[in-house]
């Protein structure tokens, strides 16, 4: 039996693409009709996902969406594992079936789900025994190529700043306004908003408004955007990384970001790309954990959220800063 995460994937790689709303409603019908229970806010996670996981792209201010075009692209530091990423019509899956039965070693991986979530597809990924075969591969396959699109996308993170000045919340709205706190990690009730900080409310359509306070005013922002720009502000650290263990691994490693402090949706997918797989959760640390993560790409993904990464090693009397 297909699973839910799977048909989704069809039908969003079917439709191509719209209006936000139309693919939270579609994903919510699709899920429940599956018998799924669901938490407050699953559908916005799953599109969330499947951004990072490179299938759909996202824009969330203008609230449409599409079907990103499907890529084959190498794994950094992978030892011969590629990934096929972006929609997944059913001439793609053709495609890739005759290519498993013919000449193509396709691995399957489930991705794990949190209790209450909705699923997203298998990752696929490809053996292959010398990257100059790939182009060919992926032209076999109805994909375009891309020799490594993790490294891209960490080369072409944007560096963090606040939007443009925007108005404080209306008269009528006061009551909605809630202000970020770094030490409990979530918004909670303000009573003034003239401090400096992360806020939000409701507009006059009750859409959620993001903003930021500096210098007197407001600038816009989106939420994991704010969330870091608070943190530079409060001088909190919240992005490590851990090289692996094994000998000429050390290039790599894992990288970790507290709960609270998501990754905005262009970092969370270059991390998501190192491995083509959902990162782990760990409800004891409370972290998000990216695997296969080279240690310049976290560098340069922490530089550019005004983080100064912080580097564990195995050897917990060993830690240091990032150089």
């Amino acid at each position: 039996m297909t699973s839910a995460g799977d048909l989704l994937m069809r039908w969003a790689s079917e439709l191509g693409g719209g209006k936000m709303a139309d693919l939270r409603a579609g994903v919510l019908r699709t899920a429940r009709g599956r018998g799924l229970a669901l938490r407050d806010g699953a559908d916005g996670r799953w599109i969330r996902d499947m951004s990072a996981l490179g299938h759909l792209d996202v824009d969330w201010r203008r609230g449409v969406w599409s079907a990103a075009p499907p890529v084959l692209t190498r794994l950094p530091f992978s030892d011969g594992l590629a990934l096929i990423t972006g929609r997944r019509t059913a001439a793609l899956e053709r495609a890739v079936d005759e290519a498993a039965e013919e000449w193509a070693v396709v691995l399957p991986v489930t991705n794990e789900t949190a209790e209450g979530d909705i699923p997203v597809p298998v990752s696929l990924l490809l053996q292959y025994d010398s990257p100059e075969e790939l182009p060919g591969r992926a032209e076999a396959l109805g994909c375009a190529y891309a020799p490594c699109a993790a490294l891209q996308a960490f080369s072409l993170l944007p560096d963090l700043e606040p939007g443009p000045p925007a108005a404080p919340p209306a008269p009528g709205n006061v009551q909605t306004v809630e202000k970020y706190d770094p030490a409990k990690r979530c918004y909670v009730p303000a009573d003034a908003y003239s401090e400096e900080g992360l806020y939000r409310w409701r507009g006059a359509d009750w859409s959620r408004l993001v903003q930021i306070r500096r210098d007197g005013g407001f600038l816009s922002t989106e939420h994991e955007y704010g969330v870091y720009l608070e943190l530079e502000r409060t001088q909190t650290g919240t992005i490590r990384w851990q090289p692996e263990t094994a000998v000429g691994r050390e290039r790599v490693g894992t990288l970790f970001v507290d709960w609270g402090a998501p990754l905005p949706p262009l970092h969370a997918r270059a991390a998501v790309l190192c491995t083509g797989l959902q990162p782990r959760f760990s409800s004891v640390a409370e972290t998000v954990r990216y695997d296969n993560v080279p240690r310049a790409a976290a560098e340069r993904l922490a530089r550019s959220l005004r983080q100064e990464l912080e580097i564990h090693h195995p050897n917990p009397t060993a830690i240091g800063k990032a150089n």
